[in-house]
Formats: C-alpha cells, sequence, structure tokens
C-alpha cells in the first residue's frame, strides 16, 4: 500500500512539475492544486473504458466528485445519463458548464461548485471517480451507503478493503498506466 502511494504521488508531482499553466485564464494544467486534490485529466479512453464498464446508459444517474473539467460527466451524458458533477475550484465548473454547451449536453450534464465530502450522493447509480487513496478512504462510508447494485468506477487507485468487480486497462493515449477499478455496493 505505501508503495502504492509513493509510485502514485511520484505520478503526480512528475505531472505536476512538466505542467505548464496554460495561455486561457480559465483552462486547467495538469498540476493545478485544488482543495483536496491537483487536476491531472484523465484521459478519454480511459474515460470510455470506466463508463464501458460501469455500463452507463440512459438510465443511470452519473456522479463525479471533483470533476475538474467535466470531462466524465460529459462523456456519460452522451450516452444518455443524467449527470452531474461537483467541483470545488468555480473556474472549473463554469468551464465544463460551458463544454457541456458546446458539446451539446448541457440539458444533461450540470455541475455544481461544492465539497466532495459534502456532497449528496445518494441518488447516483454510478460514480465515476479519479481521487487519490485519501480521498477515497474519506468518502468510504458514504459509499457504504449508497443503494446496492450502485457502481463505482474509480481511475488508478482501489477502495481499500474492497474487492473490485472488474479491472481494466485502457489503451490508446492511456499509456500502460490507466487502469480503472469497477465496484458494486451490495
Amino acid at each position: 500500500m505505501i508503495r502504492l502511494f509513493a509510485l502514485a504521488f511520484a505520478l503526480i508531482v512528475g505531472f505536476a512539475q512538466a505542467a505548464q499553466p496554460s495561455q486561457e485564464p480559465d483552462e486547467p494544467y495538469v498540476g493545478q492544486a485544488g482543495k483536496d486534490v491537483i487536476w491531472v485529466p484523465t484521459p478519454s479512453t480511459l474515460v470510455d473504458k470506466m463508463l464501458d464498464m460501469a455500463q452507463v446508459g440512459p438510465e443511470d444517474f452519473v456522479m463525479d466528485l471533483g470533476s475538474g473539467d467535466g470531462r466524465n460527466i460529459i462523456a456519460a451524458a452522451k450516452r444518455g445519463a443524467r449527470a452531474l458533477g461537483v467541483e470545488w475550484e468555480e473556474k472549473l465548473v463554469e468551464l465544463s458548464r460551458r463544454r457541456a454547451v458546446a458539446e451539446g449536453v448541457a440539458e444533461r450534464a450540470k455541475f455544481v461548485q461544492g465539497d466532495m465530502y459534502e456532497a449528496d450522493i445518494s441518488q447516483a447509480s454510478v460514480l465515476a471517480l479519479f481521487l487519490l487513496p485519501v480521498n477515497l478512504e474519506k468518502l468510504k462510508p458514504k459509499f457504504e451507503r449508497l443503494r446496492p447494485g450502485t457502481r463505482i468506477v474509480t481511475n488508478g487507485y482501489q477502495i481499500s478493503g474492497w474487492e473490485p468487480k472488474e479491472v481494466g486497462v485502457a489503451g490508446g493515449d492511456c499509456a500502460p498506466w490507466c487502469t480503472a477499478y469497477l465496484y458494486v455496493v451490495r
């Protein structure tokens, strides 16, 4: 576990050191500091893999805690799902809303400014998350209260003490380190 955390930290620090702030004031950059995490985007191939693993469709209500630039939520809305991103940084919320409009999914893809630890996730049928182990651990009591059958799919990090139903690796622009874990609440 310590090695996994050290590897994760090294990857994130590496991204942060290599990152250059965007020339656009509202555009996030890799390593941008946030309240509980730094911003590192999920590659599109892994977003697709995560949503495939969770079998996201029109009957779903998908949530992303720490939704960043909105890519998980927008992709879920393109599959017909209703989706809600909770993001602490107001500029990222505004950017996500603009991107949802540009992608034609603003009616299904909503974004709110808020604290991921305070968010009401009780109505979600799917959580699509890219959070560090410490964040997942802090959220685990909320996960345990979700309705049976709720799917949680995570990027790169496992929920400690839980056995994933499925493990998937994305290819393409994701490189060999992109692994997704699917959990189903019992």
